[in-house]
């Protein structure tokens, strides 16, 4: 029998406190969405003023860096430079690859992501990353 990691309700709870703290401090208002590695929610928070929209595209964030492992910001780019997979990777249902997107691992295993959508892409990871450093304390 083998010991999978996975992400825990405290660490999803610790995660999500983070990054809203982060946002807060930051002065924005974002959408928060945390999935499991099959990229099925764990947790969705959306801050006042933020839109329904904002909660869709946070969720689909963390789904799309769940399902591929990688930052969304970074396999966009990496989909520039294929056409053929650019096309393909578009007629996902539910996946957007908008900066935002940050999987979360525990030791080196994919545990889900977080997606955060309402602020300037760069503010957005800022907040996606400070969420997951909370996890583990790094």
């Amino acid at each position: 029998m083998t010991n999978t990691p996975a992400l825990s309700l405290r660490q999803t709870r610790r995660i999500m406190d983070a990054a809203l703290a982060q946002a807060e401090e930051l002065r924005v208002g974002v959408a928060i969405a945390i999935v499991d590695s099959g990229g099925h929610p764990c947790a969705l928070f959306r801050m006042d003023g933020v839109t329904f929209f904002g909660t869709t595209l946070a969720v689909n964030k963390a789904t799309a860096a769940a399902g591929t492992g990688s930052d969304t910001q970074e396999f966009a780019e990496f989909l520039g430079s294929s056409a053929v997979l650019l096309a393909a990777m578009s007629t996902q249902p539910d996946v957007v690859f908008l900066p935002g997107g940050v999987p979360i691992r525990i030791d080196g295993v994919l545990v889900g992501a977080i997606g955060v959508a309402g602020a300037p892409g760069d503010v957005e990871i800022q907040i996606a990353k400070a969420g997951i450093a909370a996890m583990t304390g790094d």
